[in-house]
């Protein structure tokens, strides 16, 4: 009796391994550099330059998001960061907030739809006839036009979904400075938080 309770409770510690969210990287790299010369700033009289703006190329931030390799704790064997994101399909969202942006000056950012590479090129959850999740693709918020990004971080707000790992994601910022802004060097935190969900 005392060999098959061990069994049923080894049983469901494993099976409650894939109820829940396996751990992932988020990575970063590039972070545009923007400025705005003299001759491009507002010279009628009654107009604001936050109708102007000045934009960052479509790549210049790339973002990655994989799943961690991971050890099995009852058996011991290692899951690499491509198994794992192959066999554990997660929705994730993407929510985005600044840090120290300059006073009356607008900060916004967007993706395209499938931008970025899925991780791995080929996982098990495309093979399967219906997909609970849908296909492994990215879909941004508001058809992929910009979208303002709060400069708090209480307020953060979503930028893309995607299904599955993706890795060079690119994101694309545009700032809309403000006559009101002040001017000289400024410098500014972008965070991005990845929530993942099961359905």
């Amino acid at each position: 009796m005392k060999t098959f309770s061990i069994y049923i409770l080894l049983f469901a510690f494993y099976h409650g391994l894939f109820g829940q969210l396996l751990p992932g990287t988020l990575d970063v790299s590039g972070f545009p550099s923007m400025s705005q010369s003299v001759a491009d700033l507002v010279t009628e009289a009654g107009e604001d330059d936050v109708n102007y703006g000045f934009e960052s190329n479509i790549d210049a931030t790339l973002i990655t998001f994989i799943l961690d390799a991971s050890t099995d704790p009852v058996f011991g064997f290692t899951t690499t960061s491509s198994q794992n994101c192959s066999e554990n399909v997660y929705r994730y969202s993407v929510y985005m907030h600044t840090s120290n942006a300059p006073q009356n000056t607008i900060i916004e950012a967007k993706t395209t739809v499938n931008s970025g590479i899925r991780y791995p090129a080929t996982a098990l959850y495309d093979a399967l006839i219906v997909k609970p999740l849908g296909p492994r693709d990215l879909t941004p918020e508001n058809g992929g036009a910009y979208i303002v990004i709060p400069n708090n971080g209480n307020a953060a707000i979503k930028v893309f979904e995607f299904i599955g790992c993706r890795e060079d994601i690119p994101i694309q910022f545009r700032v809309r400075p403000s006559a009101l802004s002040i001017s000289g060097n400024s410098n500014f935190d972008v965070f991005y938080t990845v929530v993942g969900s099961l359905n």
